[in-house]
C-alpha cells in the first residue's frame, strides 16, 4: 500500500520531531496516509549516538567552538564537504531503502541530514516522490542547499535570501513559517497579572546543560510574587536536581519532568524563559507569550534570538539574570504588549502551509485531495 505522506526528522534536539509531528497532525487532518520516521533508525546505533553526542557537548560545554564551526561550514564549497557528504550518503543509506519501502507520494524532512541521501536518491531517480526541506531555524544555513531537492518551506524573507545565496532557485522556495501544533496557535492571548496576583513563569529546558537550568532558578531567589513552574525534559538526573537548586535557592517552584502537554503550560504562563531554538521560540511565539532567552548559541539561535528581541517580543539576557528581568518586565508593564508582537511575528497555519508545498509539488492540490 502506498502512503500518502513520508516525513523524516533527526533527533538532535527536539525541535526537528516536534516540526515533524506537526506536519503529521496536519496531514492526518487532510485524510492523507502518513508516516514519521526517525533518521538514526535507519543507521548504525553508534552513528546516532556519535551525532547526537557531538551536538550536546558542542551546545553546551563549547558553544564557541561550535559557533566557529557552525559559521565556517556556511557555504557550499568547503574543503570538508565532501568528506562529509560522503560519510553521511554511507551511514544513512539505510534511510533510502525505508522510505522506497513506504511508497510515499511525498516525501518531507525537517533536519538537514535526510536531504542528503534523499536528495542523491531523487538525482539518481531512486526515489520518484517529490522531496521537500522544511526549515527550522529563523536562518537558512548552506548544508540545507542539497541539490536534488524539489522544494523548501523556510520561516521568513531573510532565511529565503538566504538559502538564495546558496545556490537554491527562488521559485523552489516558499515562506510557510515554522510548523508548530494548532493547539498552540489556540493558546488565548496573554493577560498581565493583576494587583496581588503572582507573576507565572515557565521555565523550559529544552536542550539545556544543566548548570544554566539551575542558574535561572537561583536566579528568582528574593524576586517576590512569582510562580515558577521548570520543566526539565527528560535528561537523567535534571529534576532531582533542579529541584534541589530551588530548596537551596529558597524559591518556591514546581519542578516537571518531561511535559507531554506544553500548550497548557504556555496557556498558564505570563512569560516564558528557554532556549533559542527554532521550534521553541516558534511555539512560544504562536502562543502569543513574551520570551526571556538565555544562553543562546552562536549560530541558528543567535537568529532565531535576533528575531524575538527585535520585534519586541522578549528579551536576551544570562541565565543568572532571569529573575531580574522577569520581574521588570512585569514592572513596566509590558507583557500584554510583547505577547501581542509575539504572535505576531509568526505565520499562522505553518503546518498547514508547509503541507500544502510538499504535497503540491507532485502537482497535487490540497483541496482536490481532501474532497476526495
Amino acid at each position: 500500500m502506498t502512503t500518502d505522506v513520508v516525513i523524516v526528522y533527526t533527533p538532535v534536539g527536539g525541535g526537528h520531531r516536534a516540526a515533524a509531528l506537526a506536519l503529521a497532525e496536519a496531514a492526518k487532518g487532510h485524510g492523507l496516509r502518513t508516516e514519521v520516521l526517525d533518521l538514526f533508525e535507519s543507521a548504525p546505533a553508534f552513528v546516532g549516538a556519535t551525532y547526537q553526542t557531538a551536538h550536546l557537548r558542542g551546545t553546551t560545554l563549547t558553544p564557541n567552538l561550535y559557533g566557529m564551526g557552525y559559521f565556517a561550514a556556511n557555504r557550499r564549497d568547503g574543503a570538508l564537504d565532501p568528506l562529509r557528504r560522503g560519510f553521511d550518503h554511507v551511514a544513512f543509506a539505510g534511510l533510502v531503502k525505508a522510505v522506497q519501502l513506504l511508497q510515499p507520494r511525498a516525501v518531507v524532512a525537517t533536519h538537514h541530514l535526510p536531504l542528503v541521501v534523499l536528495g542523491r536518491a531523487r538525482r539518481l531517480g531512486r526515489l520518484a516522490a517529490p522531496l521537500t526541506g522544511v526549515i527550522t531555524d529563523y536562518t537558512s544555513h548552506a548544508c540545507w542547499a542539497e541539490p536534488g531537492v524539489d522544494a523548501f518551506c523556510v520561516s521568513c524573507p531573510s532565511a529565503a535570501r538566504e538559502l538564495a545565496a546558496h545556490g537554491v532557485a527562488r521559485d523552489a522556495m516558499t515562506v510557510t513559517g515554522i510548523p508548530v501544533r494548532p493547539a498552540f496557535e489556540r493558546v488565548a492571548d496573554v493577560r498581565a497579572p493583576r494587583d496581588g496576583e503572582r507573576l507565572r513563569v515557565l521555565v523550559t529546558s529544552g536542550s539545556f546543560g544543566l548548570g544554566p537550568l539551575e542558574a535561572i532558578v537561583r536566579s528568582f531567589a528574593g524576586v517576590r510574587d512569582v510562580e515558577l513552574t521548570v520543566v526539565c525534559g527528560s535528561a537523567k538526573g535534571a529534576e532531582a536536581r533542579a529541584t534541589r537548586a530551588a530548596a537551596e535557592a529558597g524559591v518556591e517552584a514546581r519542578v516537571l519532568g518531561f511535559e507531554r502537554d506544553m500548550p497548557a503550560r504556555l496557556a498558564e504562563a505570563h512569560v516564558v524563559i528557554g532556549k533559542a531554538g527554532g521550534l521553541t521560540v516558534s511555539e512560544t511565539m504562536a502562543a502569543g507569550r513574551p520570551m526571556i532567552l538565555v544562553g543562546t548559541v552562536p549560530g541558528n539561535e543567535l537568529s532565531n534570538e535576533r528575531l524575538v528581541v527585535s520585534n519586541g517580543a522578549g528579551y536576551a539576557g544570562k541565565a543568572g539574570d532571569a529573575g531580574a528581568i522577569a520581574s521588570a518586565l512585569r514592572a513596566r508593564g509590558e507583557i500584554e504588549a510583547m505577547g501581542r508582537n509575539a504572535r505576531a511575528v509568526v505565520l499562522a497555519h505553518a503546518a498547514e502551509r508547509a503541507l500544502a508545498v510538499a504535497w503540491g509539488a507532485g502537482g497535487r492540490g490540497m483541496r482536490s485531495e481532501r474532497a476526495a
